[in-house]
């Protein structure tokens, strides 16, 4: 698939200045290590590097042109487009080929599940169209505009998602994105050290449906229901008490099944959230003109997507890896999920800091000891400042659980509990790197398992 685009559009799009040859490019990049041939290379400045520094590198791995802020004397058959700011310039680009895209966007934005909800999207419209997605979580002020620069004009659908830290944040990239289907797949305590609140989080993904045209459609959850001012008749709801919803879920380490309108699906994921991140791709099916019901065998070969619940085996011993990230709502949904699998052995939770909560922090990690009460686990394993909270609140009410100051105890713990018939769930925000910790208790000697 082609992006259509050379050195001389590139110019035309961030108004810069052409040193060098005209030249077809196949790709952008932003970073000079994964740099491929033909790619135009963009410079980004910023607080810890400048990319201005690794231009010449891009060129020698293979890179055909570089976005540059600096008059930089290309190689021979290459080029540079000088610009005043690359990051505006990016910006500029994305928007270039957004606006020569004559097919359909679908942006996703929301609080938990909207990577998943992005890779489902894209897994079962790709099954009767040609479909692209943003790669990985490609979804802040940067990445987007990445996004939409690496946009192939030929495809139908693009399936993008849209990150917000802030209010503001969605509305920029919705803005530059310009989706004809509108998604929030759930809304929950996220990013409060700059949100401020729930009230704000819920404010600031409904900033998704800022320029709602008179054909877009939104697709949120029931309990959403008349929080944004859009015309009813555009507007397809899912979950309980929506115009979408699952019934007879029932949940096993081979993945979840449900029954959507009288026809039994699988999804081959370990996780009940990824039911509602299916119904909302269903709902988003239903915007495009398609049935659901015709997706069945596109949705069993569904893979998921690393680190966020794969099921992984050393031996006799399950773990899941939930790894990704971490906030009170995904961290509610993974326990729900172990607690009511079926196994011989123990059940187990390793629980990493929640990061980013401001000062709901202790709050809401006392939730998380709380939550503890109503569920089946054998165990579960505090680790991080943060989690203190949780695992004080916990004890309150007699949850079996115990709280590890440091990585190297943790370890040393978690291998007495690698026994056969033992599942043991890991989960945590990136800043805890809880998937090094999970590859070390998987790897590190033979234990009991």
């Amino acid at each position: 698939m082609s992006i259509n685009l050379d050195a001389e559009r590139v110019k035309k799009a961030v108004g810069g200045k052409l040193i060098g040859e005209n030249r077809p490019v196949e790709g952008v990049s932003i970073d000079s290590r994964t740099v491929k041939e033909g790619d135009l290379f963009v410079a980004i400045k910023g607080s810890k590097f400048d990319a201005h520094d690794f231009v010449i590198d891009a060129f020698e791995k293979g890179a055909i042109g570089a976005l540059v802020g600096k008059e930089i004397k290309p190689p021979e058959g290459k080029f540079c487009v000088v610009v005043e700011d690359t990051f505006e310039a990016l910006w500029n680009l994305g928007k270039f080929q957004r606006d020569r895209f004559k097919g359909t966007v679908v942006g996703i934005a929301g609080s938990a599940g909207k990577t998943t909800t992005k890779e489902l999207v894209y897994h079962l419209l790709s099954s009767v169209a040609k479909a692209y997605r943003s790669p990985g979580n490609l979804n802040s002020k940067i990445g987007l505009p990445l996004v939409l620069a690496n946009l192939p004009l030929e495809v139908e659908f693009a399936v993008v998602e849209l990150g917000a830290s802030q209010l503001g944040d969605v509305k920029r990239l919705t803005k530059l994105s310009k989706p004809r289907v509108r998604v929030i797949t759930a809304v929950g305590e996220e990013h409060l050290e700059t949100f401020g609140n729930l009230e704000n989080v819920i404010k600031g993904n409904g900033e998704i449906f800022e320029g709602f045209g008179e054909k877009d459609y939104a697709v949120i959850p029931a309990e959403l229901k008349g929080r944004y001012s859009l015309p009813k008749e555009m507007v397809i709801t899912f979950g309980n008490g929506g115009d979408i919803y699952a019934e007879d879920v029932s949940l096993s380490l081979e993945g979840v099944r449900f029954t959507y309108n009288g026809v039994r699906f699988t999804a081959p994921v370990l996780s009940r959230a990824i039911v509602k991140n299916v119904i909302a791709s269903f709902g988003v099916l239903k915007a495009l003109g398609y049935k659901p019901e015709n997706f069945k065998e596109s949705l069993a070969n569904f893979k998921g997507v690393e680190g966020r619940m794969q099921v992984k085996r050393k031996g006799r011993v399950i773990f899941i890896d939930d790894t990704y990230n971490a906030n009170p709502l995904s961290v509610k949904n993974a326990l729900k999920t172990l607690s009511e699998l079926d196994t011989k052995g123990k059940k187990i939770a390793v629980l990493g800091d929640m990061l980013e909560l401001g000062d709901y922090s202790r709050k809401l990690h006392e939730e998380v000891g709380r939550f503890l009460k109503s569920l089946n686990l054998d165990l579960t394993v505090f680790y991080g400042k943060e989690m203190e909270y949780a695992y004080k609140e916990s004890l309150k009410f007699n949850v079996k659980s115990v709280f590890v100051k440091n990585k190297r105890d943790l370890i040393k713990f978690l291998l007495k509990e690698r026994r056969a018939g033992n599942i043991i769930l890991f989960k945590g925000s990136r800043g805890m790197r809880m998937e090094k910790l999970l590859l070390e208790v998987m790897e590190r000697g033979h234990g009991n398992a």
